[in-house]
């Protein structure tokens, strides 16, 4: 792919330097129209004694008339240095070849040059200018001017020597051979790869050749051009119908593919390329793209969540394992009892093996409660936790499996065996002594928290379980897993959807603010989704329980102490400034207002605040400078988000609008489920 990139980027950079030249077609009727807006517009004849024999007349701009060096270098170059040229009157040369002899009797200079090399046919008329690209634009547009011309533009850029300009061709042959050949090799790929579970190499093959081909047509002919694009149309319904009848639909990376089969398809089929196709052709992109929107209403519906498909394709395919045992046998069962039996006590003894040996592991390492020292700091720590008034419940529970983990403890999925209901079990293992009072105090801190709160949008924590190694926290389980892992296959495309996770998020900051909590550290791994894609935070870690006063509650003291609410904590590229610069300035809450406004960007564009920037570095010394991330495109959110954003980014945190404020903007107060907001 980077070869191939790479032979596409030199083509087009010879392109550039050396295609210094247009070619027009002159007919009979309008050559002495041309030849009198030439005279009186200051044209002059040059006479060189040598082409005018072949029928071949040279006609320079009048800024040229004291300059005939210049005349024969733009003749006989192809590559000018436009980087050094501080001429900004782009001069140019007419080469013209009339049908008959040209009328000429204005101006004429005869200059001593080398006989300029012309490759030319009757009927036509070449200007070349001192520069490619935008110098040879900029003289067409003064040619047209001062001409006041019609005249038909057969080649729009060519280079002027004849050897540059074939060696240019052979370049753009081979470019528009190579691109035929690698949209020709998607099918035979696919094709040769049936049945095989090959669809994500296909799906690479797709776009590599449909990127390739874009590339190309920027280095190919007009008539190459036309015939690449609709060859690339063409491959746009290939690649419709690939994601609608050979994938998965209950995969989410098929969502994904659907997304870019059905962006290309929309671009390649604008103008005249659909103009093309035949009945067949264009009842097939019908079919197929109604295939694709189907797949992609199945995975995302207007909540958010994840649709019934895949439940629906699991409960099919129970449905046929049950059809297929009740088809079984069940007398050459019942002849096979004894082995049966056999096999029943071997796994039984295997088992009881297992639990003593599990017995024998818990008597060695001595539960909690009959070994603790009191004296010892880090057992106090425990017992202080283990009697804490939020930790006081008993519960009968099962692991499951697991399902994510990072620096602070590992999580994972748990059956609540007196309930029925399924949880989530955060497992922070504790292995050295010295950090486990810190750790200790840093749980009973978040339990502190989290014992205050009951709301929709957080997360319920049911207790904990001390032991002697580690330490359970038993939490609601979020089945739909964090924003943080939807985001992963891109942005959120439905505004709607942003709008309704937005509209959450504020919920719950409105509640965590008037009891007096600020989160401190959201973003989206700390923003959950049930299984009705609603949002739940999650990870009080950070957090800070502030009393009315304006005063930071510690871990079980009975007096208040001053701390700054706005210390260094959270994660970089989602803190607001007043966290950098560690300044106690702005309204209670405002810090989480700013990341609330980072998570929202990235739902809109599916990229990460100050993607842009290499660094935590360079994105912290930006923050602090009080400047707001890179706002979404237009078409990637409307004005009434975009102004939703810059109140999020207000850089002055005393007048940032609180959540409370945020909830009458008009972008989510008019949310079309109104119901959302019960609760």
């Amino acid at each position: 792919m980077a070869d191939l990139i790479l032979f596409s980027s030199l083509s087009r950079l010879l392109s550039q330097r050396f295609e210094n030249a247009s070619e027009y077609s002159v007919e009979k009727n309008k050559l002495r129209g041309l030849v009198d807006s030439l005279i009186e517009s200051g044209h002059f004849l040059v006479y060189t004694a040598s082409v005018e024999h072949e029928g071949v007349y040279l006609v320079a701009d009048p800024s040229l008339s004291d300059r005939p060096h210049q005349i024969q270098s733009i003749l006989r170059t192809c590559f000018h240095d436009d980087v050094v040229r501080e001429d900004p009157s782009c001069p140019y040369v007419l080469v013209i070849c009339p049908q008959d002899q040209l009328p000429w009797d204005g101006l004429i200079s005869n200059i001593d040059m080398k006989e300029p090399i012309v490759d030319i046919k009757p009927g036509r008329l070449r200007l070349v200018a001192d520069g490619s690209q935008t110098r040879l634009a900029n003289a067409r547009a003064s040619f047209s001017l001062l001409t006041n011309h019609n005249l038909d533009i057969l080649i729009e850029q060519r280079a002027n020597l004849p050897r540059v300009n074939q060696e240019l061709m052979k370049i753009k042959k081979t470019t528009y051979r190579l691109s035929n050949t690698i949209m020709d090799s998607v099918e035979k790929i696919r094709r040769q790869t049936a049945g095989l579970g090959c669809q994500e190499l296909i799906q690479t093959c797709f776009a590599f050749a449909t990127e390739f081909g874009q590339r190309s047509v920027l280095y190919m002919d007009n008539n190459r051009k036309a015939m690449n694009n609709l060859k690339l149309t063409r491959l746009a319904i290939d690649w419709v119908s690939f994601v609608c009848d050979d994938c998965v639909a209950s995969n989410r990376m098929t969502f994904r593919w659907a997304v870019k089969a059905l962006e290309f398809a929309m671009v390649m089929t604008r103008g005249q390329n659909i103009l093309s196709f035949s009945e067949a052709e264009y009842e097939r992109l019908r079919s197929k793209v109604a295939g694709c929107m189907s797949l992609l209403i199945s995975h995302f519906d207007i909540m958010g969540a994840r649709s019934t498909l895949a439940a629906q394709a699991e409960k099919q395919r129970m449905e046929i394992l049950a059809g297929q045992a009740k088809k079984m046998d069940m007398g050459k069962l019942l002849e096979d009892n004894d082995a049966a039996n056999h096999v029943r006590e071997e796994w039984l003894r295997q088992l009881a093996e297992i639990d003593n040996a599990r017995k024998g592991l818990l008597s060695e390492r001595q539960a909690l409660g009959r070994v603790l020292d009191d004296s010892n700091q880090t057992d106090r720590s425990l017992t202080s936790l283990s009697r804490s008034s939020f930790s006081n419940v008993s519960l009968r529970w099962q692991q499951g499996p697991f399902v994510g983990g990072g620096t602070f403890g590992t999580v994972y999925a748990a059956m609540n065996l007196d309930s029925g209901y399924p949880m989530a079990v955060k497992e922070i293992r504790l292995q050295d002594p010295q950090v486990i009072p810190q750790i200790a105090n840093a749980i009973r801190e978040e339990m502190q928290v989290l014992e205050l709160l009951d709301h929709p949008n957080i997360v319920q924590y049911f207790g904990i379980e001390v032991h002697r190694d580690k330490v359970c926290l038993f939490m609601e389980y979020c089945s739909g897993g964090s924003l943080a892992g939807l985001l992963e296959h891109g942005r959120i495309e439905d505004e709607t959807v942003v709008m309704i996770y937005t509209l959450q998020m504020l919920e719950g900051l409105a509640y965590l603010h008037e009891s007096g909590i600020v989160h401190r550290d959201i973003k989206p791994e700390n923003i959950l989704l049930d299984h009705n894609g609603i949002i739940k935070y999650v990870d009080f870690g950070a957090a800070k329980v502030i009393a009315r006063q304006g005063k930071t509650r510690g871990g079980g003291a009975a007096t208040a102490v001053r701390t700054n609410l706005n210390s260094m904590t959270g994660t970089p590229m989602y803190m607001s400034p007043e966290v950098i610069t560690g300044s106690d300035k702005g309204r209670h809450g405002s810090i989480d207002i700013w990341s609330l406004g980072c998570v929202v960007l990235e739902m809109a564009t599916g990229r990460r605040p100050w993607a842009n920037l290499d660094n935590e570095w360079a994105i912290m010394w930006n923050i602090a400078a009080g400047h707001p991330p890179q706002l979404p495109a237009p078409d990637q959110l409307s004005q009434s988000g975009i102004d939703f954003l810059k109140k999020c980014f207000e850089r002055d945190p005393g007048i940032r609008p609180s959540a409370a404020e945020l909830l009458q903007h008009e972008w989510v107060r008019f949310v079309p489920f109104p119901f959302l907001r019960e609760g």
